[in-house]
């Protein structure tokens, strides 16, 4: 369960304006994710925000459930998915800071999602942020920006459990968080990797024994190195196919 926190009442460690990472829609040069909002439309939405606080393993939203509320990412990692009706789940994607938590049609949750790490959110609730959007044309474009960022992605998801084998999906998997949880230096990465094997494996269609299997093969071909078993250090690779490009 969530600590709701009012940002009013904690002005001396306020925490990070609310934010949005994509590639927008218009006048993007590399085709990375850049921040869209502007001072004034973070302090907007900070106004109807309250801040809300999640550890580890907590569920954000369920499936089914009315939706009153998105969430924007502040701090740490959640996972979106779906689950069968044998119980099984299937991953549909990794959301970080600047990211946005809460899809939903006809006013319900289409995902349920759960905190991978402790979470740190801005919590905005659906009519206000509705009546904020309606009042402020660009702030809706960088919304719309950001909604057609998230369905590019999901896009390219369909298309690498479609056509790539276990070791291409856990090279462009590699290559997607090293985007948003790397460190780099020179022409290597260290790439902290927050979520379980269980759940790379349910994103990439494939067994945890798959899985390792594979990271361990990289390490033999010297593409990459553990560190700690959820550190590695790796090269990025040129050769990957083109629908990791643009993923933010």
């Amino acid at each position: 369960m969530a600590k709701i926190i009012r940002m009013k009442n904690h002005p001396a460690s306020a925490p990070a304006l609310p934010s949005l990472r994509a590639v927008p829609l218009r006048l993007s040069s590399n085709g990375q994710a850049v921040p869209l909002l502007d001072e004034a439309e973070r302090e907007t939405l900070a106004g109807i925000a309250t801040l809300a606080r999640f550890p580890r393993g907590a569920r954000l939203e369920a499936e089914g459930e009315r939706a009153v509320q998105i969430y924007n990412i502040i701090e740490g990692v959640v996972k979106t998915y779906r689950l069968s009706e044998d119980g099984a789940a299937y991953i549909l994607a990794f959301l970080f800071p600047g990211d946005l938590v809460g899809l939903y049609e006809n006013g319900r949750y289409v995902n349920s999602a759960e905190a991978v790490t402790a979470v740190v959110a801005h919590r905005l609730p659906i009519e206000a942020l509705e009546q904020v959007l309606q009042r402020d044309p660009a702030l809706n474009a960088h919304f719309l920006s950001k909604a057609c960022h998230d369905l590019r992605a999901a896009q390219r998801h369909t298309i690498l459990l479609a056509h790539h084998d276990a070791r291409t999906r856990v090279l462009l998997f590699l290559d997607l968080i090293a985007d948003h949880a790397s460190e780099i230096t020179g022409s290597r990465r260290i790439v902290a990797l927050p979520m379980p094997r269980t759940d790379i494996a349910d994103y990439l269609a494939l067994s945890p024994e798959a899985v390792s299997r594979t990271l361990h093969a990289l390490e033999h071909e010297g593409v990459l190195r553990f560190i700690s078993p959820r550190v590695i250090e790796f090269d990025r690779r040129d050769d990957l196919p083109s629908i990791h490009r643009q993923s933010g």
